[in-house]
């Protein structure tokens, strides 16, 4: 098993109005998913409750609601999510496994779209030699990695793969088989993009670029985050 989290930059720049990206996932668009998340303010709770427990029932559009949805509520803050791995982190290289683990079953009881949170609990368990806890956190962390996969194909800005946290880039170039060079941010139509440069290990005649849309991460999360630093 392989942990591979590199932390991206994040800019705490004041960003403008948020503005929804019209590319959709499985059939609907994030705005729709927005509205819909809006018209039934426990539905997230009650998708998220399904997939901690396992259903295997979860359509990809409860999947997608769980990944995008965590961004989409107006209590996502990423800064937090980033304190929560950190301490995680720290837990595991002091071997305090045990108290790793509950801190991290916390957060996911309450943000079960945390790609980075299931990748930290599966090399956790793996460490602790718990391959049936590890088989299954990787399988649900596979599942929600599919999302944002099945987004784009990354090859442009107008089929740029749709993330709902900076770390998910890095996250998603490791799956397509390749390690990220050189990355920038631009902005186009209002929306905010990572362009990434990555590279094949052990070949490296393979340059593949990709396109990124991060604005959920950086226009609503870090909106988020500084109105409750404020």
């Amino acid at each position: 098993m392989k942990k591979n989290i590199i932390v991206l930059s994040i800019c705490l720049s004041v960003f403008p109005i948020f503005n929804i990206t019209a590319q959709t996932v499985y059939g609907e668009s994030i705005e729709v998913m927005e509205q819909r998340l809006k018209a039934d303010s426990s539905m997230y709770e009650r998708i998220g409750a399904r997939f901690l427990a396992g259903d295997a029932t979860l359509t990809n559009r409860d999947l997608s609601t769980i990944y995008y949805g965590a961004a989409l509520r107006s209590s996502y803050n990423p800064l937090q999510e980033e304190r929560i791995l950190d301490a995680m982190n720290s837990l595991g290289r002091r071997d305090r496994y045990p108290e790793a683990l509950s801190l991290c079953d916390n957060f996911l009881s309450k943000n079960p779209g945390s790609l980075a949170a299931w990748l930290e609990r599966g090399y956790t368990y793996w460490l602790l030699e718990d391959s049936l806890q590890t088989v299954e956190t990787y399988r649900k962390y596979y599942q929600l990695l599919d999302v944002p996969l099945k987004s784009g194909t990354g090859e442009s800005f107008e089929q740029a793969f749709v993330v709902a946290s900076l770390r998910d880039v890095e996250l998603v170039v490791d799956k397509l088989g390749f390690v990220a060079k050189g990355q920038s941010l631009v902005t186009k139509d209002g929306q905010r993009y990572h362009i990434v440069n990555c590279e094949k290990e052990g070949d490296k005649t393979l340059k593949p670029t990709y396109y990124f849309n991060v604005d959920l991460p950086l226009s609503r999360g870090m909106q988020q985050s500084l109105k409750k630093r404020g």
